[in-house]
C-alpha cells in the first residue's frame, strides 16, 4: 500500500470534481462567454435574432418611401391619397412590428445580460477566493472591488443595450445591400466596391481605439487603489496632513486616465469621419452611375434607382447609428479581457477553486498526531532574494503547547503561514503524520486549524454569524457552546440582542478584550485540532489580557489533549509552563527546549527573558511584552472608535440577524433618492454640469461648431437628394438631367468632406470635455469624501468600500451620458430642429403639422424613458453590500483563509446580488417598452407624414415636388432624431447618477483640514482639559468622558492609563481633533483648540499609534509620509533613531514597495517604520498609543531610548497598557469609565493604593 493510504489521510487529488469548469475559449473574450449560464447565453442569442430581425424591417421603410414618391408624382389627381393607403397601412403594420420586435429583443438582452452580469461578479469573487496568498501579495487588493463594480457595470451596459443596436444596425445593413442588389444588382455591385473600405477603416483602427482604453482602464484601476487604500487608513491619512498628497496622486492617475480617454475618442472622430465620407461617396456614386445608367437605355426606372439609393441609406444609416456605441463596445471588450486574466490566471498551486464549489463535501482528516518540519526553506514569492526561513527543523506532537519567540522579523509568523499552508516551502517539507502537507486537501487541513491573531479581523455581522463564520452549517447550540469555552457567553447574554448583536466593521462595537475573545470562540467553533495563537493577548490591558489569557490556558483543561496549541510570544511570562519552546534568530532555530532547560542554556532565550525581568524590574510590569506578528491588522488602530466602550455599554450595541442583513445597514453611501422624489438640487444638474466645464469654456464654442456644421448638413443633403431625385423623371431632356445629377453628386462629396471634419471635431472635442469633466467630478467627489471630519467615516453607512463601490457606478453613468453620446443627442436634435425649420421652404402647412408629430414622440419618449430608468434605491444597497463584502474578503483575505469562510463570504455576495436581480426584473418591461415606443414613434410619424402630403397634394393643390422637399427634410431629421432613443437610457441614469454624485460634493465637512485657517501660535505650549465632555456622534446617548479635566505643561510626560473603553485614546483623538467635543474646552496655550488653523496644528503632532498603517509604496515614501520635503539623510537619519536595521543590512530596500499597509513587513518592523515617521516630521508634541506594543525586548528597550533622545524639550503624551513604559512620567492620568479617578507619578500612585496599584499588581501576575 502506497504511504499515502497508510496514512490514512486523504490525497488532494481526491477531492477534485470530475467535470471540468465551464467552456474557457482561447481568446479572452471567449472567456466571458462561457462564464455565462446557458439559459443566459440564449436569452442574449435570442436578444440578438430578435434585434437582427428588427434590423432587416427598417430598410423595408426604403421600399415604402419609393412607393410613397412614386404615388405623389405619378397617381391620378384626386386619387393620390387612395394610391397612397396601401403604403400607409405597410407603415402602420411596420410600426407595431418594429415595436413588438424592439420590445422582445431589449427584454431578451435586459434579461440575460444582467444576470450575465451577477454571474460574471459572482464567479469573479469565487476566482479571488481561490487564489494563493502570494497572488495577493503580487496584486493590490484594495481597489478590486471598486474596478470589479465598473467592469461589470460597462459590460452590461452594452451587452443590454449595445449588442441589440449592434445585431439590428449590421442586420439593417445586409438588409439594405440585400433589398438594394435585388432592385438593381448592376448599381448596388457598382457602389458596393466602396464597402471593403469601411470594413478596413473600422477594424485597423477599431484596434487602436481597445488599445487606449485598456490603458485608460488600467489608470482608473491605479486611481481606485490610492483611493481605497487612503479612505481605508484615513486616521493616518488625517493625523499626518496627507489628505491635498492623496487627492494629487489620485489626480495624477487620473489625468492619465484622461489623456488615454481623449486619443481614443479622436481616433473615434477619424473612424466615423472616414465612414461618413465614404457614406457621401457611396450616395454621390449611386445618383452618378444611376442616371448614367438610365441615360445608357437600360429597363430599369428612376424608381429602382431611389429604391437602390434609400435602400443603402437605410442600411448605411444604421452603422452610423451604431457610432455612438462603439466607445462602449470598445470600453466591454477592454472590460472583458480585465475580468478574464483574473478569471483565467493560472496561479492556483495552493488553493484549489474545485475544493471551493464543493466546500461542504470536505474528506475527513484523522487525528494529527505529528507536525514536522524537515529542513525547511522559505522565501516570500514577491521577495525571492530575502530568505526567510533557513534549514528550519522541528517537531511537534499532538496535545503539546508550543511557542516560537524571537526578535522582531525573526520567522515567527512566517512558520505559523505556512502551518496554516497561506504558502509552501522554498525547500525542505513539511510532514503531518509522516505525509507531505502539500499533499492534503488545502480546506479539509485548515479546518483543523483555529486561529487567533493579535488583532483579530471580525465581520459586519452578528456575533452569531461571525462564531459560524468559518462553519456556516454549525447549530446556534453549537455557536454558544464554543463561546462558553471562549469565556464570552455569560457576557453576550447580557446584551440586549444577545448573540444577534452587530459587532461593526471589522469588530469595532466590541472592546479588545471582547474581540478577542469572540476570535478565540470563532476558532473554537471548528473544533479545531490544532490552535494557533499569534500574540494573542498583547494589545489588551492588563486586567483583559489576564482574562484572555485564563480563558487559552483553560482550553486544555476543558478539551483535554486533543488540541495542540502553537503559540507566536514576545512576552515569555505568557509561555512558561509550554511543553516545547523554540527561539528563532534570522530564520533558524537556534535553541530549543522548555522554559527551564532553555534558561539553563544562558543562550540566545536566557537574553530575552533577562531583558524583559530587566524591564519588570525598572517597571513592576514584567508581563507587557509586544508582539511581532505579520498577519494584517485593522486599518484603525487600537483607539477608542465610537463603539469600542467598555462592557456595561455594550447594551447600547445594534443588532442584525445575519451578515447580509447586517451588511445592509451599511450599503446606503449617498442618501440615494430614486423613488421619483425630485430634490431641489437634481434640477440644476445639467446646469451645474455645464458650470463645472467651465474651463473648457473656450472649447465649448468648436464642439457647438462642429455638431452645428454636422446639423445644417443634412438639410443641405435633403435638398441635393431632392434636386437629384426628380431629375430621374424627366428622361426627356437626358443632358438637363444628367447636369443636375453631376452637380448634385459632387455637392454630396463636398458634404462628406465637411461630414468628416464636422465628425472629428465632435468626437475629438467633446471627447475632451467629457473626459476632463469626468475626471473633475471624480475628484471632487473623492476631494469631498477624504475631508469629511472622522465622524463621516464611523457611520455605518459610510463604509470605504460601500462610498467607492456607488461612486464608481454613478462616474461610469455619468461617463455614459456625456461624450460621444452628448454629441450625438444634440446633434440630432439640431438636426431635426434645423431640418425642420428648412422644411419651411417647401410646404409650411405639412411642416406645421409633423412638427407638432415630431414634437408630441419626443415628449413621450424622453417621459418613458425617465419612468423606466429611474434607479431603485434597494438595488443600489444591494450593489453596495456586494461591494463592501467583496472588498472585506480581499482586503481580509488571511483571516478569511484561516476561517475556510470563503464560501460564507461568497454567499454574502450572491445573495445580495440576487436583490439586484430580483429590482432588475421588476424593472426590464419597463425599460424593453420605453425603447420599443420609441422606435415605433418614428414609423409612425413617416406615417403621418406621407398620409398629409398626399392629403395636402391632393386637396390642396401643392406643387408635389415642394411636399417631398419637405417631407425629405423632415424625414432626415426624423432619422437623425430616432439616434437620441438609443440613449435615452444613458441620459437618464447618468443624470441620476449625477445628481447623487453632486449630493455627495455639496455635503460639507465639519472638521476641514484642507481648506482651514485659524489660529497659529503655540504660546506657552500648555494643552488644557476643563470639563469635557464627549460622545462619539454615531452613539450620541452614549458618554465617553464625562467632565475630565487636566493640565499638561511644555515639555511634560504625560500617560494616560486605564481598563480598555475608558476613554483614553478618545482623548488623543479630540487633541488630533479628529471630533469636536459638544461641552467643557481644550486650550492650548490658553487659546480654544477649535480656533486653531487645523492643517497646522495637525503638523505640530507625532503620532505613533500600536497598530500603525503603512501604505503600498516604498519604504523611503513610508517614511517620508507627512513630511515629503525630507532629504534622504534625514530620512536615514530618522530611521536610524528608531532602530530599522532592516533597511541598513539590505534585508528591505528603501525602494521596495511595502503591500497593501505595509504587509511585507513584520509586526514590530512596521512599527519602527511609524516611529520614524514621527520622528522625521520634529513634532513639537508626541502622540505615543503603545507605541512599542509589536516589538521585541531589544528593539523596544531601544525604541524607549531613542524615544527618550528625540524628546528635546517636546510634550509627549502616552497611553499605555505596559506599565514599564511610563515610570518616568512627569504626571499619570488613571482613567476609568470616562473620568480621571488618579493622577500623580508613578510612585505616588502605587502609594496611593488605587485603581493604579491593582492594574500594577494585575501585570505582577
Amino acid at each position: 500500500m502506497a504511504e499515502s493510504d497508510s496514512s490514512g489521510l486523504p490525497s488532494d487529488s481526491e477531492t477534485e470534481l470530475s467535470e471540468e469548469d465551464d467552456f474557457r475559449g482561447e481568446g479572452r473574450l471567449l472567456d466571458i462567454w462561457g462564464y455565462t449560464e446557458r439559459k443566459q447565453r440564449l436569452l442574449i442569442l435570442l436578444g440578438m435574432a430578435l434585434a437582427a430581425v428588427q434590423g432587416c424591417l427598417v430598410p423595408l421603410m426604403a421600399v415604402l418611401t419609393s412607393k410613397s414618391i412614386t404615388a405623389l408624382t405619378t397617381a391620378e389627381p384626386g386619387k393620390i391619397v387612395e394610391a397612397m393607403m396601401p403604403v400607409i397601412i405597410n407603415i402602420g403594420e411596420l410600426a407595431i412590428a418594429e415595436f413588438l420586435l424592439t420590445l422582445a429583443w431589449q427584454k431578451a438582452l435586459i434579461a440575460g445580460s444582467s444576470r450575465q452580469a451577477m454571474q460574471l461578479q459572482i464567479r469573479y469573487v469565487r476566482s479571488l477566493l481561490g487564489y494563493d496568498i502570494a497572488w495577493f501579495d503580487a496584486h493590490e487588493p484594495a481597489g478590486m472591488a471598486t474596478n470589479l463594480t465598473a467592469e461589470v457595470a460597462t459590460l452590461h451596459a452594452f451587452m443590454s443595450y449595445g449588442l441589440g443596436y449592434l445585431a439590428s444596425s449590421a442586420a439593417e445593413f445586409f438588409a439594405g445591400v440585400s433589398i438594394a442588389v435585388y432592385s438593381c444588382w448592376q448599381l448596388t455591385l457598382v457602389v458596393g466596391a466602396l464597402l471593403p473600405f469601411l470594413v478596413i477603416a473600422g477594424a485597423l483602427i477599431g484596434r487602436q481605439i481597445e488599445r487606449s482604453f485598456s490603458g485608460q482602464q488600467a489608470d482608473f484601476a491605479r486611481a481606485a487603489n490610492i483611493a481605497e487604500e487612503a479612505l481605508l487608513a484615513v486616521r493616518t491619512v488625517v493625523c499626518f496632513g496627507m489628505e491635498a498628497k492623496s487627492i494629487q496622486s489620485f489626480e495624477h492617475e487620473l489625468t492619465a486616465a484622461k489623456r488615454a480617454g481623449i486619443k481614443a475618442n479622436i481616433k473615434i472622430g477619424f473612424t466615423w469621419g472616414f465612414m461618413n465620407f465614404l457614406f457621401a461617396c457611396i450616395y454621390a456614386l449611386t445618383f452618378w452611375y444611376g442616371g448614367h445608367f438610365l441615360v445608357a437605355g437600360s429597363n430599369f426606372t428612376g424608381g429602382h434607382v431611389i429604391t437602390v439609393l434609400l435602400a443603402l441609406i437605410m442600411g448605411l444609416s444604421g452603422l452610423s447609428q451604431f457610432s455612438g456605441f462603439t466607445p462602449k463596445m470598445a470600453k466591454a471588450a477592454v472590460a472583458a479581457k480585465s475580468m478574464a486574466d483574473v478569471m483565467h490566471c493560472k496561479t492556483q498551486d495552493i488553493e484549489n477553486e474545485q475544493d471551493l464549489q464543493s466546500q461542504k463535501q470536505l474528506p475527513h482528516i484523522p487525528a494529527i498526531e505529528l507536525i514536522e518540519f524537515k529542513s525547511v526553506c522559505f522565501r516570500y514569492p514577491t521577495r525571492p532574494d530575502t530568505t526567510v526561513l533557513q534549514d528550519l527543523s522541528l517537531s511537534i506532537r499532538k496535545g503539546q503547547k508550543v511557542a516560537f519567540v524571537g526578535e522582531s522579523g525573526s520567522g515567527k509568523s512566517t512558520t505559523i503561514q505556512l502551518i496554516e499552508r497561506f504558502y509552501d516551502p522554498s525547500a525542505g517539507e513539511i510532514y503531518i503524520n509522516g505525509m507531505p502537507l502539500v499533499s492534503l486537501p488545502v480546506r479539509a487541513w485548515r479546518k483543523q486549524i483555529g486561529y487567533v491573531g493579535q488583532e483579530p479581523v471580525l465581520f459586519a455581522a452578528s456575533v452569531l454569524a461571525n462564531i459560524k463564520a468559518g462553519e456556516p452549517s454549525m447549530t446556534d447550540d453549537q455557536a454558544m457552546e464554543a463561546a462558553r469555552l471562549a469565556g464570552i457567553l455569560n457576557f453576550l447574554l447580557t446584551l440586549p440582542d444577545k448573540l444577534e448583536t452587530f459587532v461593526g466593521a471589522t469588530g469595532g462595537q466590541m472592546s479588545g478584550g471582547q474581540k478577542q475573545r469572540l476570535a478565540i470562540a470563532r476558532a473554537l467553533a471548528k473544533k479545531p485540532q490544532v490552535l494557533l495563537l499569534d500574540e494573542a493577548t498583547s494589545s489588551l490591558d492588563s486586567v483583559s489580557e489576564q482574562t484572555v489569557q485564563s480563558c487559552l490556558d483553560g482550553l486544555h483543561d476543558k478539551l483535554g489533549n486533543s488540541v495542540t496549541t502553537i503559540s507566536v510570544a514576545h512576552r515569555l511570562t505568557t509561555i512558561m509552563g509550554y511543553d516545547r519552546i523554540y527561539v528563532l534568530k534570522n530564520g533558524r532555530c537556534c535553541e530549543q527546549g522548555s522554559h527551564n532547560e532553555l534558561m539553563m542554556m544562558r543562550g540566545e532565550y536566557f537574553s530575552l527573558a533577562a531583558a524583559q525581568q530587566s524591564a519588570a524590574f525598572e517597571g513592576d510590569d514584567a508581563e507587557l511584552l509586544p508582539t511581532g506578528g505579520t498577519t494584517r491588522r485593522s486599518q484603525s488602530s487600537r483607539m477608542d472608535t465610537p463603539n469600542s466602550q467598555s462592557y456595561s455599554r455594550a447594551p447600547t450595541l445594534t443588532s442584525g440577524h445575519s451578515l447580509t442583513s447586517s451588511l445592509a445597514q451599511a450599503a446606503d453611501a449617498f442618501g440615494f433618492n430614486p423613488e421619483g422624489e425630485e430634490t431641489e438640487q437634481q434640477g440644476g444638474v445639467t446646469a451645474r454640469l455645464f458650470v463645472l466645464a467651465r474651463p473648457e469654456c473656450a472649447i465649448f464654442p468648436l464642439a457647438f461648431l462642429s455638431i452645428l456644421l454636422a446639423a445644417i448638413l443634412v438639410p443641405f443633403e435633403a435638398y441635393f437628394f431632392n434636386n437629384a431625385l426628380g431629375s430621374f423623371y424627366y428622361k426627356d431632356d437626358q443632358e438637363m438631367m444628367l447636369q443636375q445629377i453631376d452637380h448634385a453628386s459632387l455637392a454630396l462629396v463636398i458634404c462628406g468632406l465637411i461630414s468628416f471634419v464636422s465628425e472629428v471635431g465632435k468626437n475629438g472635442l467633446f471627447g475632451y470635455i467629457q473626459e476632463c469633466l469626468c475626471m473633475r467630478l471624480r475628484k471632487l467627489a473623492f476631494q469631498s469624501i477624504i475631508r469629511r471630519e472622522i465622524a463621516f467615516f464611523d457611520g455605518e453607512e459610510n463604509q470605504t468600500a460601500s462610498l467607492l463601490t456607488a461612486l464608481e457606478r454613478h462616474m461610469t453613468r455619468v461617463s455614459q451620458m456625456l461624450g460621444q453620446n452628448f454629441a450625438n443627442s444634440i446633434t440630432a436634435a439640431l438636426v431635426c430642429l434645423s431640418s425642420i425649420i428648412f422644411s419651411f421652404v417647401g410646404s409650411y402647412q405639412l411642416a406645421l403639422a409633423l412638427l407638432g408629430f415630431v414634437l408630441l414622440a419626443a415628449t413621450v419618449s424622453g417621459w418613458t424613458a425617465a419612468w423606466a430608468h429611474r434607479p431603485s434605491k434597494p438595488a443600489e444597497q444591494a450593489f453596495a453590500v456586494a461591494g463592501f463584502a467583496t472588498t472585506e474578503a480581499v482586503t481580509q483575505i488571511r483571516t478569511v483563509r484561516a476561517l475556510g469562510a470563503e464560501e460564507h463570504c461568497l454567499q454574502v455576495v450572491t445573495d445580495s446580488l440576487d436583490t439586484v436581480a430580483l429590482h432588475e426584473r421588476n424593472a426590464e418591461w419597463k425599460r424593453a417598452f420605453s425603447l420599443g415606443l420609441s422606435n415605433a414613434l418614428v414609423e409612425l410619424v413617416f406615417l403621418g407624414g406621407f398620409w398629409l402630403s398626399a392629403w395636402l397634394v391632393e386637396s390642396g393643390g401643392l406643387d408635389s415636388q415642394k411636399v417631398l422637399l419637405t417631407l425629405f427634410c423632415i424625414v432626415f431629421g426624423l432619422m437623425s432624431a430616432s439616434t437620441i432613443s438609443a440613449y435615452l437610457p444613458e441620459a437618464a441614469t447618468g443624470h441620476h447618477a449625477a445628481a447623487e454624485a453632486f449630493r455627495l460634493i455639496d455635503q460639507e465637512s465639519s472638521i476641514d483640514a484642507i481648506d482651514s485657517h485659524g489660529h497659529r501660535d503655540f504660546k506657552d505650549g500648555s494643552i488644557t482639559f476643563k470639563d469635557v465632555q464627549f460622545s462619539y456622534p454615531s452613539r450620541p446617548d452614549v458618554k465617553v468622558l464625562r467632565g475630565i479635566s487636566f493640565t499638561v505643561l511644555p515639555g511634560q510626560a504625560v500617560a494616560l492609563v486605564g481598563f480598555s473603553g475608558s476613554g483614553k485614546s478618545t482623548v488623543i483623538q479630540l487633541l488630533q481633533r479628529f471630533y469636536d467635543h459638544p461641552a467643557g474646552s481644550i486650550q492650548v496655550g490658553g487659546v480654544d483648540l477649535r480656533m486653531f488653523d487645523i492643517a497646522w496644528w495637525r503638523k505640530q503632532l507625532g503620532v505613533v499609534a500600536q497598530e500603525p498603517v503603512l501604505f503600498d509604496t516604498s519604504l523611503e515614501e513610508n517614511v517620508k509620509y507627512g513630511c515629503p520635503e525630507a532629504t534622504l539623510a534625514e530620512v536615514k537619519e530618522a530611521a536610524r533613531l528608531a532602530n530599522m536595521d532592516y533597511a541598513f543590512n539590505g534585508a528591505v530596500s528603501w525602494s521596495e514597495r511595502l503591500g497593501f499597509h505595509g504587509e511585507k513587513l513584520s509586526g514590530g518592523q512596521r512599527q519602527r517604520c511609524a516611529i520614524a515617521r514621527a520622528i522625521l516630521r520634529k513634532p513639537r508634541i508626541l502622540l505615543l498609543d503603545e507605541a512599542t506594543s509589536a516589538l521585541d525586548s531589544t528593539s523596544e528597550s531601544l525604541i524607549q531610548q531613542a524615544l527618550q533622545n528625540v524628546r528635546g524639550g517636546r510634550t509627549v503624551i502616552t497611553v499605555a497598557h505596559r506599565l514599564s513604559t511610563i515610570r518616568s512620567s512627569d504626571q499619570i492620568f488613571v482613567m476609568s469609565s470616562g473620568q480621571i479617578r488618579e493622577r500623580g507619578t508613578y510612585e505616588e500612585l502605587l502609594k496611593l493604593g488605587g485603581l493604579f496599584a491593582n492594574l500594577a499588581k494585575s501585570a505582577e501576575r
